[in-house]
């Protein structure tokens, strides 16, 4: 009876075994984010493209296609990490965003002028950094792939993020070229923490650094189209990012 007995569990703990397999291949299968990384790095034009540049201003068209809006957006960068968007809606007027090097802050016609904290902080303190389009190691706690899946229609490795700041963010890298192709991260809004989904799409060269003309933002079943029109890699005059002056007011 032993004898069967251990013959059965034989059987059972080999079968199991076969069923582990394939779950271990597969994680084993999974580049680490590393990797990922550095290929994307590389597709782009690595650290020795952007080094060139001291500064960068990108224009192009913002539009939500559901309310049928469409505006000319301004992005102006300069290293090390200051940054300055402007929206200019028709009818409303201008949205603005910024990060002088210190303070991230934002002004719109329907909320003010606002000096950004928290989650909003830690989003635009990330993307102030001049460099921040690449994925360099200095920017993060971690990174972990954690997944095979498929985002616009492309299969791609998934990345999970964790910045310097905090925030947790997550990568799509293409299984095709090895470029970002999707991120997901939590934004903040006036209804609270939301999920946005970014698909990224038509790399094209601008001054030797590979960017996506076009970005699909998706947030609460809204969708939001970014699509690049120039970038001009020039100084940025230092008095294009001071405070505007409804900003220095809140500045204690």
């Amino acid at each position: 009876m032993r004898s069967i007995l251990r013959a059965a569990s034989g059987r059972l703990f080999a079968a199991a075994a076969l069923l582990l397999v394939p779950a271990a291949l597969s994680a084993q299968a999974l580049p680490s984010a590393a990797e990922l990384m550095a290929a994307y790095n590389k597709a782009v034009g690595g650290e020795a493209a952007l080094a060139k540049y001291e500064g960068m201003r990108t224009t192009g068209n913002f539009a939500i296609p559901s309310m049928g809006m469409s505006a000319g957006f301004e992005v102006y960068s300069a290293r090390p990490n200051k940054m300055l968007t402007v929206i200019a809606i028709p009818g409303m007027g201008e949205m603005r965003q910024g990060h002088d090097g210190t303070v991230a802050w934002a002004v719109d016609p329907m909320r003010g002028a606002r000096i950004l904290e928290g989650l909003e902080k830690n989003a635009i303190t990330d993307q102030a950094d001049f460099d921040s389009s690449l994925r360099l190691a200095r920017y993060f706690k971690s990174a972990e792939t954690v997944e095979k899946t498929t985002m616009g229609g492309q299969e791609c490795y998934k990345v999970k993020l964790v910045w310097n700041s905090g925030r947790e963010t997550f990568d799509c890298y293409s299984l095709a070229d090895g470029l970002l192709i999707a991120r997901v991260e939590t934004q903040q809004s006036d209804m609270g923490a939301i999920e946005a989904v970014t698909l990224l799409q038509d790399y094209s060269d601008f001054g030797g650094v590979r960017l996506p003309k076009k970005m699909l933002v998706t947030a609460m079943g809204m969708e939001q189209v970014m699509t690049i029109e120039a970038v001009d890699y020039a100084a940025i005059d230092a008095s294009r990012f001071e405070l505007p002056a409804e900003i220095k007011a809140l500045v204690k």
